[in-house]
């Protein structure tokens, strides 16, 4: 019997040592799985409450603070220490953080005050990146430099480079094609055009027969081989009114980056000849001319090809551009080469918009824009394609 009491006695005065141990084992459980909770419903608030933010374009703090709340395990106090910044069209960052009192705070291995408390943060970002392309496109921008654009360029540049941000930058279902046009149209380093390498050029989209200006003749050979034609080649120069001694044709691209880089390089000079830049702006497209330029065609059924002309006024000097419609150039475009158009005049006369809308043949690819809220509105319909909004998180 007194061994039997010696071994109870062992036993309980184990068990006393080992007790404090055994609970403080148990403290740092509930400690650690409350912290994991914590942190797993910090992340998954932030990037809830970056969503809504950036879906509904508002960081209202009744919806964000309500997120929060949804996340907020029961043990959390209900006071938040959070941010959010909207940046409109760049999306939102949030930043969250939970804090909790640990229970049995007293039996932890480390000291905590009793006022102390542990806190989980998280951030997130996200951005709504509006034009996620379903078919592919090739867009042609032929766009006017003349002087006369001179105080709106930038205006024109921001709102080209917004619409164009708005596309998904990783998807290469769109491509874009610059044509800026003055007096004339520019290229360099043209692989059709040996000459370009050495120095820039200006092009000549016109035909001519014994010298005279033929307007036949030119829409035959819109999209004849380079080889067969004359272009009248002139190297561009500050005091030569040809074309733009700066700004060039950019060739089909599905880097985006490089196209905004583009437009925003664009400066002003010359005269306005838009017949020029609708020409150039088709031999972008065509696949025979994108063989030209060494741009794999894009050979998909689904394929939509839009050109897109822009100018603030009227074709200086002779009548070209309605010699060209004579002679059936928009047809020629539209219904042989399937090339969509669209119009985007900037305070231009009614009787330019009504040459627009006899060549684009539909009300709706015309557009009379006379501020740049408007300007702004008709070029996001220019460039609307088939597509669908897309959350994009850590952007």
């Amino acid at each position: 019997m007194m061994s039997i009491s010696r071994q109870r006695g062992a036993i309980s005065l184990t068990f006393t040592f080992i007790l404090p141990a055994i609970m403080s084992l148990l403290a740092m459980t509930v400690f650690f799985s409350m912290y994991s909770q914590v942190v797993i419903r910090t992340g998954q608030a932030a990037e809830a409450a970056g969503l809504a933010c950036t879906y509904q374009q508002s960081d209202k703090p009744t919806v964000i603070d309500g997120i929060l709340n949804y996340y907020r395990p029961s043990f959390v106090l209900p006071v938040f220490d959070n941010s959010v910044r909207s940046m409109g069209s760049n999306g939102c960052q949030i930043s969250v953080q939970y804090r909790f009192k640990p229970a049995m705070d007293k039996l932890l291995p480390v000291e905590v005050d009793s006022s102390s408390l542990v806190a989980s943060n998280s951030g997130s970002s996200s951005k709504l990146v509006e034009n996620v392309i379903l078919k592919p496109t090739d867009f042609s921008l032929v766009l006017d430099i003349s002087g006369s654009m001179g105080s709106d360029l930038p205006e024109l540049k921001r709102i080209i480079t917004d619409v164009i941000s708005d596309i998904d930058p990783s998807n290469n279902q769109v491509r874009f094609s610059i044509v800026p046009f003055q007096t004339g149209v520019g290229v360099t380093a043209a692989p059709w055009l040996p000459s370009s390498k050495a120095s820039p050029k200006c092009v000549d989209g016109l035909a001519y027969r014994s010298g005279n200006f033929d307007a036949d003749k030119t829409v035959q050979s819109l999209n004849s081989s380079p080889k067969s034609l004359d272009f009248n080649e002139v190297t561009p120069g500050p005091w030569l009114d040809r074309c733009s001694h700066s700004a060039f044709i950019l060739p089909l691209t599905n880097d985006l980056n490089n196209v905004i880089n583009y437009v925003n390089r664009l400066s002003t000079s010359g005269t306005t000849a838009s017949y020029q830049g609708f020409i150039w702006g088709v031999r972008t497209l065509t696949e025979k001319w994108q063989q030209e330029w060494k741009i794999t065609p894009v050979t998909s059924s689904g394929l939509t090809q839009r050109l897109i002309l822009f100018t603030d006024g009227d074709d200086n000097g002779g009548g070209h551009f309605d010699d060209l419609m004579n002679a059936g150039l928009c047809d020629e475009i539209q219904q042989n080469l399937n090339i969509e158009v669209s119009f985007i005049g900037f305070g231009v006369s009614a009787r330019r918009i009504q040459q627009f809308q006899q060549c684009a043949n539909r009300p709706d690819a015309v557009f009379d824009a006379n501020n740049s809220a408007e300007l702004a509105v008709y070029f996001k319909n220019a460039l609307k394609v088939e597509s669908n909004p897309r959350l994009v998180l850590g952007q």
